[in-house]
C-alpha cells in the first residue's frame, strides 16, 4: 500500500508543477505592470489622487471582506469613483512617517492580463492589472485583506 501511494504522489507532483503560474508578459509589460501597482500604491500614501487615477481602469471594482464593529465579516465594495474619493491630500501627513511598503510581486500574466500581490502598510491587494485600449496596464479588479495585528 505505502508503495502505491507514494507512486501516486510521484505522478501527482510533476502535474502541479505544470499549473503552476508562469509569467510570459515582455521585461516591458512587467515594468509597465509594475507601474502601475507603484502609482496605485505611492498616490496612495501621498494622497496624490491624480497618480492614483493613472493606475486605475475606469471600470476598477476593489473589494474586502471587513469585519464590522461586532467582529461579523461583511463585503465592502468600491469603485474607482469611491476609492479615489476616500484618497485625500492627509495621507500624506497620515504616512509621513510610515514605511511606505510597497512589495510588489507578479503573480502570473499572460497575454494582456496580470495578476499582481501588493503589501502595503497594513493591508494587502491582490489585483487584476489589464492592458487598456490605449495600451497602458491599468488595476481592474483588487481583492484585499487587512494585515493580521
Amino acid at each position: 500500500m505505502f508503495k502505491r501511494a507514494f507512486f501516486t504522489l510521484l505522478t501527482v507532483i510533476p502535474s502541479a508543477a505544470s499549473l503552476a503560474a508562469t509569467v510570459t508578459l515582455t521585461e516591458a509589460d512587467q515594468a509597465a505592470v509594475r507601474k502601475a501597482a507603484t502609482d496605485y500604491a505611492q498616490g496612495w500614501y501621498t494622497g496624490d489622487r491624480d497618480r492614483m487615477a493613472s493606475s486605475l481602469h475606469d471600470s476598477l471594482a476593489k473589494r474586502a471582506y471587513l469585519p464590522d464593529k461586532t467582529g461579523k465579516r461583511s463585503l465592502n465594495q468600491m469603485d474607482k469613483a469611491t476609492l479615489l474619493a476616500g484618497n485625500r491630500p492627509e495621507n500624506a501627513a497620515k504616512y509621513a512617517n510610515a514605511p511606505k511598503r510597497t512589495d510588489i510581486e507578479i503573480l502570473d500574466g499572460f497575454g494582456n492580463a496580470a495578476t499582481v500581490r501588493l503589501q502595503m502598510d497594513g493591508w494587502v491587494d491582490y489585483m487584476h492589472v489589464v492592458r487598456s485600449e490605449t495600451g497602458e496596464w491599468r488595476i481592474i479588479n483588487v481583492l484585499w485583506e487587512l494585515t493580521p495585528k
